[in-house]
């Protein structure tokens, strides 16, 4: 099964363009709609609306003109939360209960937001009820996710992760299935068995399954290393949460790969 509605957060961010590649390419991949959403945040000044209208019209013919080329449906969506009463976040974590995927970008820090939250892709991997995928800031990643690395440390969000991306996990040449012994133990690794070999095996995916101890190493960088190292092109893993100061966050491994992605990661909550 493939998925049938692929959205992207489209906005005025230099990494609009690497993110819509990816969502181009994916959405011809699985013979899916695109549909790009567009989010004007609140604004201190009602004048400035104009000036946010032409910059979503602008971004939507780039939108569509892209998605053209390579023959791919599309849709538009608009959200202004001056008018819908909704902050960003929640806007689009709303309008993706109602698609198979978003692709988000990586936070960069280091550029103007244009009013985009820093924590934007954590919040949406934990709110939007759907798996997340999350490009890079950094480069252009325009392959079809042939080699693809599964952390599996077992659990609920393992499990969700797993059938979240069995549609570009059925079309991969390889996938390695990695699970992890951090360096304060981890029960689900002692309990790791040929189980997950024997269920992926049934949709006949070309795998292979293999224990890690991450040593000195963080989880998230021992991932890293290992998909630098086999030129691995997309990652997936559950994202964990856990409750810091009153809020919900994720786990340690998936807010260490938000920071330091180096490849596009596919996480589900």
């Amino acid at each position: 099964m493939n998925y049938k509605n692929i959205l992207v957060h489209i906005d005025d961010r230099p990494t609009c363009v690497s993110r819509l590649e990816v969502a181009i390419d994916l959405a011809k991949q699985q013979d899916a709609q695109l549909t790009g959403i567009y989010i004007i945040a609140k604004m201190y000044f009602a004048h400035h609306r104009a000036e946010y209208t032409a910059r979503a019209d602008k971004m939507r013919k780039l939108f569509e003109e892209k998605a053209a080329t390579e023959g791919i449906k599309t849709e538009w969506i608009l959200v202004d939360c001056q008018t819908s009463g909704l902050d960003l976040v929640t806007a689009l974590n709303l309008y993706t209960h109602y698609h198979d995927l978003l692709v988000v970008s990586q936070t960069d820090s280091s550029s103007d937001d244009f009013g985009i939250p820093d924590n934007l892709p954590e919040k949406a991997v934990l709110g939007s009820g759907r798996p997340v995928l999350i490009v890079p800031y950094a480069g252009h990643y325009r392959q079809l996710f042939s080699k693809i690395l599964m952390a599996w440390r077992g659990g609920p969000e393992s499990c969700r992760a797993l059938h979240d991306s069995m549609p570009v996990l059925r079309r991969a040449r390889h996938v390695r299935v990695v699970t992890v012994h951090g360096p304060g133990g981890d029960e689900s690794y002692l309990s790791h068995s040929a189980d997950i070999s024997l269920l992926m095996s049934r949709y006949g995916l070309p795998l292979s399954c293999e224990k890690r101890v991450s040593g000195d190493l963080s989880i998230g960088d021992l991932l890293l290393n290992l998909c630098a190292d086999a030129g691995v092109e997309l990652l997936v893993m559950g994202a964990t949460s856990q409750t810091r100061r009153g809020q919900q966050t994720l786990g340690e491994t998936g807010r260490h790969l938000l920071k330091y992605m180096t490849l596009p990661v596919l996480m589900s909550h």
